[in-house]
């Protein structure tokens, strides 16, 4: 059995948090394992909870502040940024990001496990 991608939210509006529950629930392979409410909290929880996803807003017109900290900290971590009209931007250390739809649960639940499949 392949162990559960482990999802840690960090700072998202409690809609998008309710999105990720909904999406994940049902789902063997996904996990939420924590929720972490600002930057530095948030740092802590990847590393100490083993998260695989950190999903955070995404600030208008770039790429979200912790993100760049969680990733040099967390080569292996995958950050997922969202916005409330229901996109998403994925960012890895890699030179390539990947913009997603995430209207549905499903979609969601898509999004948060699509750069990891690559990965195992």
């Amino acid at each position: 059995m392949v162990p559960a991608i482990r999802i840690l939210l960090g700072g998202v509006a409690t809609t998008v948090r309710d999105a990720v529950l909904r999406a994940v629930e049902e789902q063997a392979d996904l996990e939420v394992v924590g929720v972490a409410a600002g930057p530095w909290e948030l740092l802590q929880a990847a590393g100490a909870l083993a998260a695989d996803v950190v999903v955070v807003p995404a600030p208008a017109g770039g790429l979200p502040g912790v993100a760049t900290h969680l990733l040099d900290q967390y080569p292996g971590i995958r950050v997922l940024a969202v916005t409330g009209a229901g996109t998403a931007v994925s960012y890895r250390l890699r030179p390539q990001l990947v913009e997603v739809a995430w209207a549905t649960p499903a979609e969601l639940a898509a999004a948060i496990r699509a750069d990891d499949e690559e990965q195992r």
